[in-house]
């Protein structure tokens, strides 16, 4: 009898599991759609940015964060540029961008910091490479984007010492390209289009495997929950991939955070407002995980991540272009630690 029971049990592949006192049930083990329902993880105030504005840069280089651009109330698009220090919770004005940009992405690669692409007006994008160097605080021009390919709001990532660009905002339109650019050849390469046009997202990199999760396809009602894959780790001439999975929360505008083998959706718009939500994608289990919100709801937003903590600056608290913040806030998902202290999250 009890061998019956047991061979029952493994047909059925049901695995019961108690999660803070709360019974959840997986069925079909490994169920792309699985969602862990508890809110771990707390987040905390840091020294406001100054300025409000919104549809910004945010990138650590040598210890340090850079905000930069977006659009400020009533002066509309900025070339200014912030350094935070996260040791002394304060922030000065530094070498101002080249030129006034919204939706421009930044990374950091070789102890500088690259501005690829941006808006400089409504539907106008610019194909410009702003090379930043924090050590004499100046700038320098990397080749521009290929001709006819110039774009803002895109996702941006770095992986072996290049720069992928996908998606974005081309004449006022997404588009689905994808684009490498090689800082030390200065050349950039076209890579295959992604399975969708999508802009107002952010790129995350994850053994080397560029993740474009959400976004939107122009306008505010074109939202899509879909997670597209391009495996940069394997042969050239690749494919991408769309996950059996989705972003459980609608929204564009978000910023994306990497912990570990994790990615992290903060923020974003859509539907008539700001989100506050925060979800996670495990890669390794292809599942979502639900965070603790976001204290200050706000879009057009770029997060870095340093020592295990997420910080995130500046944002529209509507949906829109009006009503931004100076908010400065940090998530942990583990103990909190200082920056620069070396500690990882916890899983």
């Amino acid at each position: 009898m009890r061998n019956a029971i047991d061979a029952d049990v493994s047909r059925l592949r049901l695995t019961l599991l108690a999660v803070a006192g709360t019974a959840v049930l997986l069925f079909a083990v490994g169920a792309a759609w699985a969602v862990v329902p508890d809110l771990p993880g707390q987040w905390q105030t840091r020294a406001p940015s100054g300025p409000e504005r919104q549809e910004v840069s945010y990138v650590k280089a040598g210890g340090k964060f850079y905000l930069a651009g977006g659009i400020m109330p009533g002066s509309g698009r900025t070339d200014l540029h912030e350094r935070y220090d996260p040791q002394t919770n304060s922030w000065k004005r530094v070498a101002p961008l080249p030129a006034k940009l919204d939706h421009v992405q930044g990374v950091k690669l070789g102890g500088k910091i690259y501005y690829v692409g941006g808006l400089s007006s409504r539907g106008a994008h610019v194909n410009t490479v702003y090379i930043y160097n924090p050590a004499t605080d100046s700038f320098d021009k990397g080749a521009p984007m290929p001709a006819g390919r110039g774009r803002g709001a895109g996702g941006v990532v770095v992986y072996n010492g290049k720069i992928y660009y996908a998606g974005g905002q081309h004449g006022g339109k997404a588009v689905p390209w994808f684009d490498r650019y090689n800082p030390a050849t200065e050349r950039w390469s076209k890579l295959p289009n992604m399975p969708r046009p999508r802009d107002h997202f952010q790129g995350a990199m994850v053994d080397g495997k560029f993740y474009a999760i959400g976004g939107r396809d122009t306008t505010f009602d074109a939202i899509t929950r879909k997670v597209d894959v391009y495996d940069l780790s394997g042969p050239a001439g690749g494919a991408w991939q769309t996950l059996d999975t989705a972003l459980p929360t609608a929204r564009a505008g978000f910023a994306t955070a990497v912990l570990g083998r994790k990615i992290l959706v903060v923020g974003g718009e859509g539907g008539g407002k700001a989100y506050d939500n925060v979800e996670a994608y495990y890669t390794a289990t292809n599942s979502w995980r639900t965070l603790k919100p976001m204290p200050t709801a706000r879009h057009g937003i770029q997060a870095l991540a340093c020592d295990g903590g997420v910080y995130v600056a500046a944002g529209g608290e509507t949906q829109g272009s009006s009503n931004s913040t100076d908010a400065h806030e940090v998530f942990f998902l583990g103990e909190p630690t200082s920056c620069g202290a070396g500690v990882a999250a916890s899983p």
